[in-house]
């Protein structure tokens, strides 16, 4: 379960960077209402996890010498999770490219597919690279608790996320496409800007109201 919360993190982090930077290229390039809508979008999870962080402050300060955490020696296990957050990065970098490759030829039919396999088929060739290298930086990360299995994952996730940065700039230009040709009408901006503000602005009560409710005692 760790080894899939740190995926998570690192899938969400990432995440968010694409979303900042789709919101940036819309309100430069783009229509800015989309751009809005974004933004209202990424409020949502902005606001719960403030909220989260504020009703659950960590009151355990920590003593440690952070010049240690430049040794891997010292603290392997964060360093472990650190590297294998990496891969949630790839992961995040890959499913905005296959994202923005499925509006740019499904929707728009401005855009062709340069893997020979064509598409959707191109999406086999970057499979069978991120699936087999997750599994294998899991098991030298986690499963083997030798110090050289953490050196090698180094050079492992250095690979992929440099694999990753080439599905990023794929999908910032697929993006590009999607800035270039994308508006909302008066009617539908209206209504999906309701719908969304209301969704940012009561996330945060229902999650007081969740937090707060009284847990049952079992007797």
């Amino acid at each position: 379960m760790g080894s899939l919360k740190n995926l998570g993190q690192g899938f969400l982090v990432a995440t968010a960077l694409i979303w900042i930077f789709n919101i940036a290229s819309l309100f430069i390039n783009g229509d800015a209402w989309i751009a809005l809508l974004y933004l209202l979008i990424l409020l949502i999870p902005l606001t719960s996890l403030t909220y989260l962080k504020l009703k659950n402050p960590k009151t355990q300060a920590s003593y440690e010498d952070p010049s240690l955490h430049l040794c891997l020696s010292v603290y392997p296990s964060k360093w472990r999770k650190l590297l294998f957050s990496f891969q949630g990065v790839a992961l995040a970098f890959w499913m905005f490219d296959l994202a923005t490759t499925f509006y740019a030829i499904n929707v728009t039919g401005l855009a062709v597919e340069l893997n020979p396999l064509g598409w959707p088929l191109g999406i086999l060739g970057a499979l069978s690279y991120y699936a087999p290298t997750l599994v294998f930086s899991y098991i030298l990360l986690f499963k083997i608790k030798d110090k050289i299995s953490l050196y090698a994952a180094i050079p492992l996730t250095l690979m992929t996320l440099a694999m990753s940065a080439m599905n990023l700039m794929a999908g910032a230009q697929n993006f590009q496409v999607f800035v270039d040709t994308a508006t909302l009408t008066t009617g539908v901006r209206s209504g999906l800007m309701a719908v969304i503000g209301t969704v940012s602005l009561t996330m945060p009560f229902a999650l007081k109201r969740k937090v707060n409710q009284p847990k049952a005692v079992l007797p």
